[in-house]
Formats: C-alpha cells, sequence, structure tokens
C-alpha cells in the first residue's frame, strides 16, 4: 500500500494548516539545539495494577469497546483490552459532535477518552482539558501512517493518537431524485426536495457546507472572514425550511428516517451509506462525489487530564490500533484506519473500497476538503445557533 506521500499532506494543510503548523512548530529560540519543554517526551510511570482503571469515554455511538455491553455493532477493536481487565469498569457517553463535547468539557464535563476529529485537537489543548500520550507505550504506534500521527502532534506533543478516517458527503435514494439534481452540495437547497431532506444538527459542519456554495465561496472553509460566515449563514437560513429535520444521532434519527423514506436527501458518512445500501440495495442509494467536492475527517484518541489511569488510557487505545481492529473497523463501516498495513485488497467489498479509496488515504487530497483547525470556532457555533433560532 502506497503511504501519503509529503505533497497530499501539504495540500491538506493548506486548507487551514494552523492545526498542523502549528503542531510541528517549535518555541525553542534561533539556534537552539535543545528541545522546548513542551515538546519532550512525556512519561506516565507506576505501575497499572495501581490505577483505579474505571474509564469514562467520550464516543461516537458503534464505537465502543467489544465485550462491553454498549458495543452491539460487531466492533472488534478494544476486545484485547476488555479481555485483560473487564469491561464493567467502561461507562461511554454520546459525543453527539465535536462541537457539543468540546462545549460540554470547558463547562466541567470529564472524560478519561474522548474521541475528537482533528480539527478540534488544538481546541481541547488550547482549554488545557487534555494531556499527551507516550506513543513508546503504544505497542501499535509504529503501525500507523506518519502522516496522520503528525497531524495529532501538537507543540511537539502526540495530544491525539489517529484511529479513523473518511469522507462526508450527501447519502441520496436514487430512485427518488433526479440524476440532474444529483451534482453537488447545492441539492440541500432544492426546493423540489422540500421535506425530504435532513442536514446534520452538526455545529460547525454546515457551515463548512455553505462555505462551498456562497457567492463567490469563501476562501477557506475553516477560516471564513466575517462577511463570508455571514453569507454562510444566511444560506442556512434560507435551507432550512427546506428539512424535514434536523438530525442528531446517525443510527437514532437519521438511518432509521433514511430507510423508511421519509427523509431521501441526507449528511452521511460512509458507515451511513453502507448500511443503507445493504438495506435498501445499491441500486437505490446514492453517495454524491460533489462538484465542489466532498468533505474529509480524521478522527482519534485524546486522553482527559484529569484521568487517574493513563496508563489503562494507554492500553485502551492501543487496543484499538491494532491491525485485526483496524481491519474490522474498515470492512464494518468503510472508513480507512490508520493503520498502515491495511491495503485496497484488504477490503472485503472491492467495489465500494474503490468508491471511497479505502485502503488509500491519497484519496484524501485536493479537491477533497481536509478538515482542518478553525480558529475562531466560537463565530462558527454561534452562528450555528443563530440559523436553528431563525
Amino acid at each position: 500500500m502506497r503511504r501519503m506521500d509529503r505533497h497530499a499532506f501539504l495540500a491538506a494543510a493548506a486548507l487551514g494548516g494552523a492545526a498542523l503548523l502549528t503542531g510541528c512548530g517549535s518555541s525553542a529560540g534561533a539556534g537552539s539545539s535543545a528541545a522546548p519543554a513542551s515538546s519532550r517526551r512525556v512519561r506516565y510511570p507506576g505501575d497499572i495494577a495501581d490505577e483505579p482503571g474505571a474509564l469514562t469515554i467520550s464516543e461516537w455511538p458503534g464505537y465502543e469497546a467489544a465485550g462491553t455491553e454498549a458495543q452491539t455493532y460487531g466492533l472488534t477493536a478494544g476486545r484485547s483490552y476488555t479481555e485483560q481487565f473487564g469491561a464493567r469498569g467502561i461507562t461511554y457517553a454520546d459525543i453527539g459532535n465535536d462541537d457539543k463535547n468540546l462545549n460540554a468539557m470547558r463547562a466541567g464535563q470529564r472524560f478519561d477518552v474522548l474521541h475528537p476529529c482533528v480539527s478540534y485537537a488544538r481546541d481541547y489543548v488550547d482549554a488545557d482539558l487534555v494531556q499527551p500520550f507516550d506513543p513508546e507505550l503504544l505497542t501499535n504506534f509504529s503501525d500507523l501512517h506518519p502522516e496522520l500521527t503528525a497531524l495529532g502532534r501538537i507543540d511537539g506533543r502526540q495530544y491525539l493518537i489517529p484511529w479513523d478516517w473518511g469522507f462526508a458527503s450527501v447519502m441520496y435514494r436514487t430512485d427518488k431524485v433526479a440524476p440532474a439534481d444529483a451534482t453537488g452540495w447545492e441539492l440541500f437547497w432544492n426546493e423540489k426536495y422540500r421535506g425530504r431532506i435532513s442536514m446534520w444538527d452538526g455545529g460547525s459542519t454546515p457551515l463548512r457546507v455553505a462555505g462551498l456554495l456562497t457567492d463567490p465561496p469563501a476562501a477557506n472553509i475553516d477560516d471564513q472572514t466575517p462577511d463570508e460566515l455571514a453569507r454562510s449563514k444566511q444560506l442556512l437560513i434560507e435551507q432550512k425550511p427546506l428539512n424535514r429535520f434536523l438530525w442528531t444521532s446517525e443510527y437514532g434519527n437519521m438511518r432509521p428516517a433514511f430507510q423508511t423514506g421519509e427523509i431521501w436527501i441526507t449528511y452521511a458518512w460512509p458507515s451511513a451509506y453502507q448500511a443503507m445500501r445493504d438495506e435498501l440495495g445499491a441500486d437505490k442509494v446514492g453517495y454524491l462525489d460533489p462538484s465542489q467536492g466532498k468533505l474529509a475527517w480524521m478522527c482519534g484518541f485524546m486522553m482527559g487530564k484529569d484521568t487517574a489511569s493513563p496508563l489503562h488510557v494507554h492500553r485502551y487505545v492501543d487496543s484499538f490500533l491494532e491491525r485485526q481492529a483496524c481491519l474490522n473497523l474498515v470492512n464494518l463501516y468503510s472508513y480507512g484506519a490508520a493503520n498502515a498495513s491495511i491495503g485496497p485488497d484488504d477490503v472485503k467489498d472491492a467495489a465500494l473500497a474503490a468508491e471511497l479509496g479505502l485502503g488509500d488515504p491519497s484519496a484524501l487530497d485536493p479537491p477533497v476538503h481536509m478538515e482542518a483547525w478553525i480558529p475562531d470556532r466560537a463565530a462558527y457555533q454561534r452562528a450555528w445557533e443563530e440559523v436553528k433560532a431563525s
């Protein structure tokens, strides 16, 4: 399998490279050979047997560790941890979306482990909510794509351990939507399908989508100027009445509504696309390659600052990085995995692998819009709340 080349990730960084450039930067003075204090390896001494081992985890539904009561979707990641330490000490909370989780933690909610996407990593670090990992405690760390691990490095330390990556686009019913209408993100604004549309209640994400469609489009959808953000907000206010509802849970309300035909057009990730193909038939479900470009994301694990069990956190995360765990992720959800040993030939559905670039992270190259840190995230959050209140 070909590793991501430097061009691919320099291009991704150019879309909003503050996260990458800041993460790899040094605070040492010019000409200094000493590593800045923030970049020195962090260590977690002691014995894992002395830790309480109770982990509260903010997680996306479906990603819970195998062996826990919460895992009912077929994911096998985490099994080696639960077999060794048991599952009783693990408690899960639905992450909802990254904006919601970040705000909850800023308000005092604490987690031992969280599973955000990389564009939010610096927000958690800047808010002093997380602490870095010691990669030497992760036996599978060396198997990960180095270009992905680099995106999780902030101020020289590994704050985020990458695990999953993929796309976000428009999923639609090909037997209900005219082919001529299914060309780009503007499908969400098509009056013809009023009441059959459901945009995700995704915090910053809808503003990024709208930024691709304003006239003129935002120069950088992750760092929109006040004027650009105002245009994006207005576009979403105009789109809002076309929605049957704003979906808040992939499993709780989006998938059921799509499956029954209550909605025909929705924002979705590859996991939902794969599932709806299986339920309704591949001839009835489409996943757009929009003319403006798909969105893309990379998510991973972060460790809460106040955890009393950092060694358990390392073991838990390491159990997700194993080759078989990552292979199961790819075949179960049609997401890419950070483990570099997995290639296209490992994917059971060859057609889906080719369509989604599974096993080949170069699929994230432009014109795909790889997520990046949003410097003024509060402005995006305010704008989305104003859309919902309109």
